[in-house]
């Protein structure tokens, strides 16, 4: 039997080689790192971030909120002057806050229109439940400041004299960030 030389040729064509090696050495990424995940991961921190910045610059309106009543004033005032007259009883925390020219919101009774004004003025001392109930009939368990609201010449005197009202002040703002438990500084 004769022996044949070895041969050198390879069974394989060497492009069919070539695509093989490059087939195997292609880069597989991760499952979480496709790119529909990875566009996903962007949004989402842009979102956060928007978030973020409102929550930093955004500001909420604070509200110092009373009761009180509309004065009779019909023995008082000229003829042809109707205009009611609201004292709105606020607590004494919220005296720092107040000041002449504050908008008021005022709800008179419960279904009673809801009017927007402004104080006029409000009194300097602190009065004990005591004088509230002597000097307006009102009935109140904390010291309270009176604040002085006139409700405008769309609202008579004679019709709604008596009635109780419900008034909220806006004392100021804060940051949207300061409601959230970490970020308030104020003392509870």
């Amino acid at each position: 039997m004769a022996t044949s030389a070895p041969n050198k040729r390879a069974i394989f064509r060497s492009k069919a080689l070539e695509k093989y090696v490059q087939s195997r050495e292609k880069s597989v990424l991760p499952r979480f790192v496709a790119p529909p995940v990875f566009a996903l991961s962007w949004l989402v921190l842009v979102a956060l971030t928007a978030a973020g910045l409102i929550a930093w610059l955004g500001q909420v309106p604070l509200y110092a909120t009373g009761s009180g009543l509309v004065l009779d004033q019909s023995a008082t005032s000229p003829q042809g002057n109707d205009e009611a007259v609201a004292v709105i009883l606020l607590p004494a925390a919220s005296s720092m806050h107040l000041r002449t020219g504050l908008s008021v919101q005022v709800q008179i009774g419960v279904s009673g229109p809801l009017v927007t004004s402004t104080i006029d003025s409000i009194e300097p001392t602190i009065l004990s439940p005591n004088e509230v109930r002597q000097r307006y009939m009102f009935e109140v368990l904390d010291p309270s400041f009176v604040a002085i609201v006139r409700l405008g010449p769309h609202i008579s005197s004679h019709m709604y004299a008596g009635s109780i009202v419900h008034a909220q002040i806006q004392v100021g703002s804060q940051r949207l960030l300061s409601l959230f438990p970490p970020f308030n500084t104020t003392p509870s």
